[in-house]
């Protein structure tokens, strides 16, 4: 028999100091949301936010707001944010795009730089668009390289001097199995390889510690754990390492070194900020923000250990 009862769990309940954070978000009567893995639930804050934004920066500042009201800087400030979340340090993250395109960016600048080796792994159960994203970007090198899918229990032994980048999920999405960072992350550097983590499954729903476990590159997701709402953006993550010599293939304007200046050669921005390409959706941008704002304020440990009770 279970060793809880209905005293118990009140009691539970009555001691969780997240028990407030429910009512942050609107949630209709009567549901019990699991699925946050797909779309998470909207953030009370988030609806005051964007009417702002829509009324007050966009309706009566219009072009100005791009400086006056911190557009412009979004994609950073919000990066740093979630670099909070996810063990990284300033400077380290920033968002844009979607999790596919930041894969096919980060993924291109990896095998660039270990143009000596052939083999992206991953697992057979690996999510199925990061799989295409690769398959995609070797077609594009002429068939070059090679996307090598193993079981999970293989990865290690197959990390050998073959491999350009090792390119993985850290959260497994079918069976949400948890994949040991800084153990593959360091077997991968002892063969010369880089590390490629997918951490949509990750962010937002558990601790992270990107510098402890010496990751090279990252990429997540907007709109599951990060409440960021209905196609939100993702977010990609260098380590400061890498920077200066990464280079990505969608070098976009916003992406430059100096984007006002109009210059007919591209020329890459400092940092991470160099991984921009388009303009920034900045209503998507003060949406997702509100979600990892609250985020933040919940405290992630404190996350975790709830996550473990419930699921008990």
């Amino acid at each position: 028999m279970s060793r809880y009862t209905r005293a118990s769990v009140r009691a539970l309940d009555l001691a969780d100091p997240l028990a407030p954070m429910r009512d942050r978000f609107f949630l209709p009567r009567g549901i019990i949301y699991l699925d946050g893995n797909s779309l998470g639930a909207l953030p009370k804050t988030t609806r005051g936010r964007l009417n702002e934004v829509i009324q007050q920066e966009w309706g009566e500042r219009l072009i100005r707001s791009w400086n006056e009201s911190g557009w412009i800087e979004a994609p950073q400030r919000v990066g740093d944010k979630i670099a909070r979340l996810i063990g990284a340090r300033p400077g380290e993250v920033i968002v844009t795009d979607s999790t596919s395109i930041n894969l096919f960016k980060t993924l291109a600048a990896a095998l660039a730089l270990r143009q000596d080796r052939r083999v992206v792994l991953s697992t057979v159960d690996n999510f199925p668009t990061d799989l295409y994203m690769a398959q995609g970007l070797i077609q594009q090198l002429g068939g070059r390289r090679e996307l090598r899918l193993v079981q999970i229990d293989e990865l290690e032994e197959s990390l050998t001097d073959e491999v350009a980048t090792l390119m993985v999920t850290h959260v497994n999405y079918q069976s949400g199995r948890i994949l040991d960072m800084p153990r593959l992350t360091r077997r991968a550097h002892e063969q010369g390889a880089l590390a490629l983590w997918d951490l949509s499954h990750s962010a937002g729903a558990l601790p992270l510690d990107l510098d402890a476990a010496d990751a090279d590159l990252a990429v997540g997701c907007g709109y599951k754990y990060l409440n960021g709402g209905p196609g939100a953006p993702a977010f990609l993550y260098v380590a400061r390492r890498h920077q200066a010599s990464f280079s990505q293939p969608l070098s976009g304007w916003m992406g430059h070194a100096q984007p006002f200046a109009f210059v007919s050669d591209y020329a890459p921005a400092e940092g991470v900020a160099r991984y921009l390409s388009g303009t920034p959706a900045i209503l998507s941008l003060a949406a997702l923000e509100c979600g990892v704002d609250l985020l933040l304020e919940a405290d992630m440990s404190s996350i975790r250990v709830k996550s473990l009770a419930l699921t008990t």
